[in-house]
């Protein structure tokens, strides 16, 4: 049996700050995998390590795949389901999921399993190989009715495992750069006298004679069609009045509120509402919606257009069917709002009855003709195509497929031992690298390599032959010997992953602390260190993807651009810049408005440099990619890897994580602080507990200093 590393558990060091969610829905996703060859896995079975990859697959934003382990007789024992996503920083994964196998002849029930309740993937911070390992495993046990009688679902030597995966999706409550964005769009005639120039509104609408004011950097940013008109060579971007025809200034207003905060203006369905107050409620609603996704369709708003599709899509009824169908004639973006409106008529006669009695209908029918003859042809193909009613209102499912071919593996274990590696582990050298011999596995050489610096450990597998014009697939598991296993039944698993090797020169691995109390664990007699790395090469296993509703695309795994992916692309274009920072003697572009509106502290040394009538703002005692950083904060609220900080300046991570944290404190970035804070506090050591103490007083940082002073 296989085990994971012991090492030693300490008393819980600050958390970092998360972003405020709230929960909203499942993502759901279905995998099918195909195992071809399932008899001929117990000539495998009995290597300990080995088990069966699915291809990965995508649900809600996250990568996924299927794990079957066999037992010692080669029959299947368990299921886990792995998150392959590489790096967690903000939030848990919460989700569900189901297996279903079944008898290809029909013969026999399907053997079925649901979780009952939900299974939470903790944070991971990067730095804890065993959690992440362990931490992104769920074992799902192997349905009853399949235990016994594995010959009933087995035909033609193939075992197919369809697992349905339900992702939690929360969507961001008011952030603090919604919030910071929000006072900058309200900003009142008092507040603007007392507010830096740069935050004052430099472009003014004319929207059914009101004037409303904003800026263009933030409209230019959030949508192309505003960039072009405002930045561009149109005349709005020459003059700081533009006139808004076709729209009303309830529509524009709400529109803003949106390109500022990313919320949308319109109340949810409430319970305490009854009759006409509801009827009334509901029917502003889906105005409000209506004319916000025609601005959404002219601006180019991505996102408010699918918000308002969704409050749309969820409140089709016999009223708002005609006047949605309408809105969304001739546009292209809006395709699976009008099947989904198409399909409400198509589901019941009585439906398309009440629908041709409504005054908008009477309406259109002596107004519109072809456009009703052209709803009544789509509602006539709807039902020949599809007599199930309603189907397809929910969220479209996406489903994936992957088969694993047992005779197309390739099998073999390699190792490394590293001389002396304990006392290469305690010395402050520079970094040292080990390399194995060139061995092959399914017709290709590989070889693997070994970097050690003081704690720090990177392990790699690279293969040194061109795979020509396919890939090579691989199952990797890296081992250590355990010392105190002398017959090597039980070595500790340092890392495993399904990898995809496209290229000669191409590799994968990872790197990982080992501390001085971890020794009696890993290092033998004579102070050596024996890594060893599991092969199971496929080189036709593949994934192929289709989605279950021919022709509507699947918005659920890459939602559009929000207000903070925004500005992080406004970080790195540079575009409409209009500062510049001098770090190491390089430059650093940003926006006035950006450090004035979230770091008050930056911007007054902004201001320092404009009254010397200078136009570059020096920042000393401060590395560029510990100030990159603290841009990124500004512009996004949250952190590089500080692996990332680290290999860019040549730095260890607990240096880095030091210099952030007094980086944070510097500029009064307060939500930076506590999260550096945390950060800190994983790298605290019996080394180093006094120079973090030291830094915890300094910087006021309580949680730090409390952990610090525990820290046994």
């Amino acid at each position: 049996m296989t085990r994971r590393c012991p090492w030693k558990k300490r008393s819980t060091p600050p958390a970092a700050v998360p972003a405020s969610r709230r929960p909203t829905s499942f993502v759901r996703g279905e995998h099918e995998f195909h195992i071809v060859g399932y008899n001929a896995r117990a000539a495998l079975a009995n290597n300990a390590h080995y088990s069966i990859l699915s291809g990965a697959f995508d649900v809600g934003g996250h990568t996924w795949a299927l794990d079957c382990s066999f037992d010692d007789d080669g029959h299947l024992a368990s299921i886990a389901l792995l998150l392959l996503t590489a790096y967690i920083t903000d939030d848990a994964v919460v989700a569900k999921a189901s297996l279903r196998i079944e008898d290809p002849l029909g013969r026999w029930p399907a053997a079925v399993w649901e979780s009952d309740e939900t299974y939470t993937f903790p944070v991971w911070s990067g730095n804890s190989w065993q959690l992440s390992q362990a931490g992104r495993s769920w074992t799902l046990p192997v349905p009853d009715a399949f235990r016994g009688h594995e010959s009933r679902f087995v035909q033609d030597d193939r075992l197919t495992i369809l697992c349905t995966v339900e992702v939690l999706r929360a969507e961001e409550e008011e952030s603090a750069i919604a919030e910071d964005m929000q006072k900058l769009l309200f900003l009142s005639s008092e507040m603007k006298s007392t507010r830096p120039v740069c935050m004052l509104p430099d472009v003014t609408f004319v929207v059914e004679k009101a004037e409303i004011q904003a800026h263009r950097l933030v409209l230019a940013m959030r949508s192309p069609v505003f960039a072009a008109e405002l930045l561009g060579d149109m005349r709005e971007g020459t003059t700081r009045r533009v006139m808004v025809e076709d729209m009303s200034a309830s529509t524009f207003r709400a529109m803003l509120r949106f390109i500022y905060t990313d919320e949308l203006p319109i109340k949810g369905k409430t319970t305490n509402e009854r009759g006409c107050k509801q009827k009334c409620a509901a029917r502003r609603r889906v105005d409000m919606a209506l004319d916000l996704l025609v601005a959404a369709d002219r601006y180019d708003l991505e996102k408010l257009r699918l918000m308002c599709e969704k409050i749309l899509s969820e409140s089709i009824d016999t009223a708002s069917v005609i006047p949605t169908l309408m809105a969304v004639h001739g546009r292209h973006s809006c395709r699976q709002l009008e099947a989904s409106c198409i399909e409400y008529l198509a589901s019941d006669a009585n439906v398309y009855a009440n629908v041709k009695a409504t005054e908008e209908y009477k309406e259109l029918k002596e107004s519109c003709c072809s456009f009703l003859a052209g709803v009544t042809d789509k509602v006539a193909t709807c039902k020949l195509v599809d007599s199930h009613a309603n189907t397809s209102l929910c969220r479209p499912e996406k489903r994936t497929m992957s088969t694993y071919n047992t005779s197309e593996v390739a099998h073999s274990i390699h190792e490394l031992r590293i001389p002396n590696f304990k006392s290469l582990h305690t010395s402050h050298g520079v970094k040292q690298r080990f390399s194995s011999d060139t061995f092959q596995v399914g017709g290709h050489d590989w070889k693997l390599e070994v970097s050690v610096k003081e704690e720090r450990i990177s392990v790699f597998t690279e293969l040194l032959t061109d795979p020509g014009t396919a890939s090579v697939r691989v199952s990797l598991c890296f081992m250590m010997d355990d010392p105190g296993d002398p017959g090597g039944n039980s070595p500790l698993i340092m890392w495993q992953a399904e990898e995809t090797f496209n290229s000669e020169g191409d590799s994968c691995g990872f790197s990982c602390s080992i501390s001085q109390e971890d020794d009696v664990s890993v290092y033998a007699d004579d102070g050596s260190l024996t890594i060893r790395c599991d092969f199971v090469l496929t080189n036709k296993l593949c994934t192929v993807t289709s989605a279950t509703s021919a022709g509507v695309e699947d918005m659920t795994l890459a939602p559009p651009p929000n207000i903070v992916s925004h500005l992080e692309q406004l970080l790195v274009s540079e575009k409409g810049a209009d500062v510049t920072f001098l770090v190491e003697n390089r430059e650093i572009h940003a926006h006035s408005l950006v450090i004035a509106t979230r770091s008050p502290a930056l911007y007054t040394m902004v201001l320092a440099t404009n009254q010397k009538e200078e136009h570059i703002v020096p920042v000393w005692g401060m590395r560029v990619a510990v100030f990159k950083a603290v841009l990124r904060f500004i512009y996004a609220d949250e952190l590089p890897p500080l692996e990332e900080v680290a290999l860019a300046t040549g730095h260890r991570v607990t240096t880095i994580a030091q210099d952030m944290l007094v980086a944070a404190s510097r500029f009064h970035l307060d939500r930076m602080k506590a999260n550096c804070e945390a950060l800190v506090g994983e790298c605290v050591s019996e080394r180093n507990v006094v120079t973090m103490l030291g830094l915890a007083c300094r910087h006021n940082c309580k949680k730090l200093e409390d952990y610090c002073m525990k820290f046994n």
